[in-house]
């Protein structure tokens, strides 16, 4: 299944963001959640795909709730939600609305 390179993108800022907030350094957040350096720039370019239990790896690394770390669009109403999801396949909706559930919830794999 496809998922937008839009979504990735915006993920990927928001873990650089809060990741210099803290001072890490690529190296030292990688080795936290057993990636590399390489991946975590790929990370956050948006250029590689994270399993969920990676992307909560990472969110517990940077001391964050999950949720923090998707994009802002996701916040608000679910009209707004399915008014910037309207661009994207339905399988692209159910993955994206799907993947918020679980970070709203706590869920944790």
């Amino acid at each position: 299944m496809a998922v937008p390179e839009a979504f990735y993108r915006e993920v990927g800022q928001n873990v650089r963001m809060k990741r210099e907030q803290l001072g890490l350094t690529q190296e030292a957040l990688a080795s936290q959640v057993a990636l590399t350096r390489t991946s975590i720039t790929n990370i956050e370019k948006g250029r590689q795909k994270l399993l969920l239990h990676t992307f909560v790896d990472i969110a517990h690394a940077l001391s964050v709730a999950p949720a923090s770390l998707l994009p802002a669009i996701l916040g608000g109403s679910k009209e707004r939600l399915d008014a910037r999801l309207k661009e994207y396949s339905e399988s692209q909706q159910d993955w994206i609305k799907t993947t918020i559930e679980a970070s709203e919830s706590g869920v944790s794999p």
